[in-house]
């Protein structure tokens, strides 16, 4: 197969199973045998943990297995040969399940061929109904095959008892407890035929329970487990290296008595401290059992607290990172933004880039902005030729002859500036409209600002909530926030239909006090107002002229609405079209009013 066909393969599924030994073997570079990691040169040791077919850290040197440096090396796994079989610590609850469920003797599942049919049907027509079975339906199976008597061989069952973390032993009424070894439970789970393990939930091509006990343990590659070098000198080795230092000495141990033939309790003691550093190796929080440390007395961070937790692989190196061109502060409102607007501080805007293509129509205010540099608003950070070499103006004498020299075809890397789109982020984000497009106005101050109305959307408010700001860098990546995360295409809420975005309390309320008939403005807050405005035409007349000009909020309020347009209020109390904006309106109302399209009304009778 070519690689241009490995690169086009459309992958229709992802399936997850385990490792046999088998594929363990077949996937190792080599057997680790040694427990150190290198020799007095500092070169690392044949057969040891750092061995150079696992791969290489060493910027220059190159890989013994693929011949590639470190940039482009993936690491190869190596392979632990166990001298006697171990429990996988994250299975044990499977093989408990299992051994209830299974033939001491046989292996068969603990139910007669005509209930098998029955539960091959209940399953089938699961399957057929909802297109796959759901987990409970294989659990309550499990729990139905507990029966005291194989109706297959006849053989007699006995009670299992699991013991934390790793040991299983039966109950046996003349005997009393007998321990199943890892070695016992492994001859168990590869009695068990294919077709009843599909009865309960297994894919034996993917997963055989015997996998389950470890008869090799893979060794990750050294790209996994870095060694560090102090600057004192020392080289310090990653946690799973340390464990697996412990694995293989305790693991020499064994074999050595084992060939020597040992008395039973010097090899059970040391199987049982090799399970303790296999599984401690897995998880190093196992219940049951006390974490292994380091010298110093911290806890080993071992493979599933990689994984897990906040700190872990998933939670913040995949689902969250940290991510260039983003920005991250304090919220707090501004009326006089736009819904869609967000108020980036000059700092912040001095800081994020934009990367802007350099043409005929836009080649002279880039030679501005090239000549201002990062220090001056509007600015640039750097200049990328089409050759692909990056200018940083940071470290530029003479930008003057640097802007002279930009062409059409360059690209400029400038200040954020008014207008341009930014994707705005408040955490948790749980719905679409936790992060959406808004176009940045450049203020000054150190807080993001919003309009109140975008609050509900984000659940945010002003005692100390932070957002985040990111900028797209591409024009795809612009084009698409504007179709399809601009807040004024996210008014309405998925989740109930109705608008989440639109005036809500103070807004309601401050524009039906100030639209009732009672409310009379002088001159003096008239003057204030308008001005706020931005109101640049005529005065009405007043409604009282003497003793002193008074106005009402409802002249006012008009001044910025469409003329000769009626207002339709549509509650209870109002029967039809009302001009509810002329003085004789027999309702003290208000309506909000956008793109001549009424958006809610308030309504009072008098």
């Amino acid at each position: 197969m070519s690689v241009e066909e490995i690169i086009h393969k459309v992958i229709d599924e992802i399936r997850f199973g385990l490792f046999s030994p088998q594929d363990v073997r077949r996937l190792s570079v080599v057997e680790i045998q040694t427990p150190d990691t290198y020799d007095e040169d500092g070169a690392p040791i044949t057969t040891g943990l750092m061995d150079g077919r696992l791969g290489t850290l060493e910027p220059r040197q190159r890989c013994k297995t693929c011949g590639n440096t470190a940039i482009r090396c993936p690491g190869h796994f190596g392979h632990i040969e166990l001298a006697v079989p171990i429990v996988h610590i994250e299975f044990t609850k499977l093989l408990y399940d299992l051994l209830r469920s299974t033939c001491r003797n046989c292996g068969r599942i603990l139910r007669s061929d005509e209930t098998v049919k029955k539960t091959q049907a209940r399953i089938d027509k699961n399957r057929q109904l909802l297109g796959l079975v759901p987990d409970e339906v294989y659990k309550l199976i499990m729990q139905e095959t507990r029966t005291k008597q194989c109706p297959h061989c006849g053989t007699i069952q006995y009670k299992i008892v699991f013991e934390k973390p790793t040991k299983f032993s039966e109950q046996i009424p003349e005997s009393g407890s007998e321990q199943l070894t890892p070695s016992m439970v492994r001859e168990r789970m590869e009695r068990i035929p294919d077709e009843d393990l599909e009865l309960l939930g297994f894919n034996p091509k993917a997963a055989r329970p015997e996998w389950m006990i470890l008869q090799v343990l893979p060794v990750p590659p050294v790209y996994v487990r870095p060694s560090i070098t102090l600057e004192s000198g020392i080289r310090s080795e990653d946690d799973l290296t340390h464990k697996l230092v412990d694995i293989i000495r305790i693991n020499q141990r064994l074999k050595e008595n084992m060939d020597a033939g040992a008395p039973t309790l010097i090899i059970q003691d040391l199987s049982e401290l090799l399970q303790y550093h296999v599984t401690t190796y897995f998880n190093n929080e196992a219940s049951g059992i006390p974490p292994a440390r380091h010298r110093s007395g911290r806890a080993l961070k071992t493979l599933s607290q990689r994984l897990k937790g906040k700190e872990g692989r998933f939670r913040s190196n995949l689902s969250g990172k940290r991510v260039d061109f983003s920005a991250r502060t304090v919220v707090s409102p501004d009326p006089n933004l736009d819904i869609n607007e967000v108020g980036v501080p000059l700092e912040i805007a001095m800081r994020l880039s934009v990367p802007e293509k350099v043409t005929e129509w836009n080649i002279e205010e880039m030679r501005k902005l090239v000549i201002n540099g990062p220090e001056k608003y509007p600015g640039a950070l750097y200049i990328i030729r089409p050759d692909g070499k990056r200018i940083r103006l940071e470290f530029v004498t003479d930008r003057e002859k640097i802007a002279e020299a930009v062409e059409l075809g360059f690209i400029v890397e400038r200040h954020l500036k008014n207008g341009d789109i930014a994707i705005f982020n408040r955490q948790p984000s749980l719905h679409r409209m936790s992060i959406m497009a808004h176009h940045v106005r450049v203020l000054p101050y150190k807080t993001f600002r919003l309009h109140l109305c975008v609050c509900p959307p984000y659940n945010a408010d002003f005692d100390g909530d932070e957002m985040n700001l990111h900028i797209p860098q591409s024009e795809e990546a612009r084009t698409e926030a504007l179709l399809l995360m601009q807040v004024q295409d996210q008014i309405l809420s998925p989740r109930f239909g109705g608008p989440i975005i639109g005036a809500i309390r103070d807004f309601i309320t401050s524009a039906y006090l100030f639209t009732r008939k009672t409310n009379r403005l002088t001159k003096e807050d008239v003057d204030r107002l308008l001005m706020a405005a931005g109101y640049e035409g005529p005065l009405p007349e007043p409604i009282i002229k003497a003793p002193q000009p008074l106005w009402t909020g409802k002249q006012i309020f008009s001044l910025f609405l469409p003329r000769n347009m009626n207002y339709v209020l549509k509650a209870s109390i109002c029967q039809g079209c009302v001009k509810c904006l002329e003085e004789n309106c027999p309702f003290d109302a208000y309506v909000i009013v956008k793109n001549g399209e009424l958006v809610s009304g308030v309504i009072d009778r008098r």
